[in-house]
C-alpha cells in the first residue's frame, strides 16, 4: 500500500491536540523533513502474525487479538480484538503509524467475527488532526459488539473525543490525563506583504475575486484571529463539545473547556473507572451481556488437557483446532476401545454359551450318575437279600437232608429215636406211625417257623 504524502497532511490539518503532545510532535515532524530523504533508502518491514485458525493479523503491535491463554477470563474459542491508538492521530496511513482509517477497518473485522466478543481500544494519545476523529467515532459507533476504550497514559482531546463513542471508558492509573476538550491551530508565516530589515520583500496577491480566499489565515498573520476562530476553530469545537456532553451526559460544563484532567478526579463524569488491564477485559466481558459461566457435568470432555477450562456462552461452547483434534483422538481411542470391549464380550458371550451347555450335559450326566449309582445300591440290596435268602435256603435245605437222613436210619438205634417221634413228644404207647407224606408235612411246618 503507497503511504500517503505525511508533511502535506500534517500542515494542512487541523489540530485537537494538548499543548505538551503539540510540542512533541513538533519535534518529530521536523525531523520528518530530513527522514524523508531516506525512504526509499531504508524500506519499511511489516510484520504478521497467525492466530489460532491460521488467520494473519495485519499488525502485531496496533491490533491484535486475546484469547484463553491471554486472559483466563475469555472463554475457550473465543477473542477480545485489541485496537492501539497510540502517538499523534492521522486520518491517513503513515510511515511511523495506521491512520484511524485503519485502526477504524480492524474494528469492523473484529466486530463482524464471531469469534470475537468485544474491542478494547487501547488508548495513550494527546489527539492529533481534526479529520481523524470520524473515521474512528463511526466504526465505534456501527460495533454490534460492546467497545472498550482503556486509557494508558493519555486520553486528550481528539483521543478523547474518539474515545467518549464507547460503552466504558476505563483508566490504567490515577495519573492518567484526560479531557483537553478544544481545539487549537499552529502556524507560522509572513503576512501577504512583509519586508526584511534588508528590503527583502514577500508577497502573496489574489484575484479580486478571491478577496475572501485564506481570509482566516492571512487575518491571523496579522493578529486579526476572528476569522479563523468563528470559521474552524469554533464549529469544530462546538461538535466537539456537543458529542461530549451527549456520550458523556455527566460530565460537567467546566470540563468542556479544554481543561486536562488527572483521571482520578474525573470518575463517573469524563470516565467510568480506573482498573488494570485485566480488569478492562473482565469489563469488556460484561459489556457483552453475555451468560459466561463454567462448565459442570462434562467430566469426560474436560478430563482433556485442552478442555479443562472451557466456558459457556449463553450455553455455547467454542471450540479451537487444537481441542478438536484432541477431542477427535479421546473419540477415535474410545471407538477402539467399544470395539475391543464388544470383541471381548462376544466371545464372553461365546463361552457363556459353552459354560452352559457343559453346564446342562454335566447335569444331565450327574443326573444319570445318581440313577446308576441308586440302582446299584439297589443292586447291592437286593445282591445282600438274595444272598441271605441262599444262605437260608441252604440251611433249610442242610436241615431238611438232616431229616431226611434221620429217616433213613436204624429205629432201633437210640440216639435216633427222639426224631423219629417228633409227632409224639409224650412218646406215648399207643402211638401211630406218621405217613411219609405226614411226615414231609411236619418237617415243612418245622421248617417254616
Amino acid at each position: 500500500m503507497n503511504k500517503p504524502n505525511l508533511l502535506y497532511k500534517v500542515f494542512k490539518s487541523s489540530w485537537m491536540l494538548d499543548p505538551m503532545t503539540a510540542s512533541a510532535a513538533y519535534k518529530v515532524y521536523a525531523d520528518m523533513i530530513g527522514a524523508a530523504a531516506l525512504k526509499s533508502k531504508y524500506p519499511i518491514i511489516e510484520y504478521e502474525n497467525i492466530d489460532d485458525n491460521g488467520d494473519p493479523y495485519e499488525n502485531t503491535y496496533y491490533h491484535y487479538r486475546l484469547t484463553h491463554k491471554d486472559n483466563p477470563s475469555i472463554p475457550e474459542g473465543k477473542q477480545i480484538s485489541v485496537i492501539r491508538l497510540e502517538g499523534v492521530m492521522m486520518r491517513d496511513e503513515g510511515w511511523c503509524q495506521p491512520g484511524t482509517r485503519d485502526l477504524a477497518e480492524w474494528m469492523k473485522q473484529g466486530d463482524a467475527d464471531q469469534r470475537v466478543l468485544a474491542t478494547i481500544l487501547l488508548v495513550d494519545s494527546g489527539g492529533g488532526a481534526a479529520d481523524s476523529v470520524k473515521p474512528l467515532a463511526d466504526a465505534i459507533s456501527g460495533c454490534v459488539k460492546p467497545v472498550l476504550a482503556f486509557c494508558d497514559g493519555d486520553m486528550c482531546s481528539a483521543a478523547y473525543y474518539a474515545s467518549v463513542y464507547a460503552g466504558h471508558i476505563m483508566a490504567a492509573e490515577n495519573r492518567n490525563r484526560i479531557g483537553c476538550i478544544g481545539t487549537m491551530i499552529q502556524f507560522g508565516d509572513y503576512p501577504a506583504k512583509a519586508a526584511d530589515s534588508d528590503g527583502y520583500v514577500r508577497l502573496r496577491i489574489y484575484a479580486d475575486s478571491s478577496d475572501e480566499k485564506n481570509a482566516e489565515y492571512e487575518k491571523a498573520l496579522e493578529g486579526d484571529f476572528r476569522l479563523v476562530k468563528e470559521n474552524i476553530l469554533n464549529p469544530l469545537a462546538e461538535d466537539f463539545r456537543a458529542d461530549v456532553k451527549a456520550h458523556r451526559p455527566g460530565s460537567t460544563e467546566e470540563q468542556r473547556h479544554g481543561r486536562t484532567y488527572y483521571a482520578q478526579d474525573v470518575v463517573g463524569t469524563l470516565i467510568d473507572s480506573i482498573g488494570d488491564f485485566d480488569a478492562a477485559v473482565q469489563q469488556a466481558l460484561n459489556l457483552t451481556n453475555l451468560n459466561i459461566t463454567e462448565m459442570k457435568g462434562h467430566e469426560n470432555l474436560q478430563s482433556l488437557d485442552t478442555c479443562r477450562d472451557l466456558q459457556m456462552v449463553d450455553g455455547y461452547v467454542s471450540l479451537n483446532g487444537d481441542q478438536l483434534a484432541d477431542i477427535d483422538k479421546a473419540i477415535g481411542e474410545g471407538r477402539a476401545e467399544k470395539a475391543s470391549k464388544e470383541a471381548a464380550l462376544e466371545t464372553v458371550s461365546e463361552q457363556l454359551t459353552e459354560i452352559n451347555q457343559l453346564t446342562q450335559e454335566r447335569d444331565e450326566l450327574k443326573t444319570k450318575a445318581d440313577q446308576a449309582e441308586a440302582k446299584d445300591n439297589e443292586i447291592a440290596t437286593l445282591t445282600y437279600e438274595r444272598d441271605q435268602l441262599l444262605q437260608q435256603v441252604a440251611d433249610k435245605d442242610a436241615r431238611i437232608k438232616e431229616l431226611e437222613d434221620a429217616f433213613d436210619g436204624d429205629p432201633d438205634d437210640e440216639a435216633a429215636m427222639p426224631a423219629m417221634h417228633i409227632g409224639n413228644p409224650a412218646n406215648e404207647d399207643n402211638f401211630s406211625e406218621p405217613t411219609d407224606e405226614e411226615s414231609m408235612d411236619y418237617c415243612r411246618e418245622v421248617l417254616q417257623h
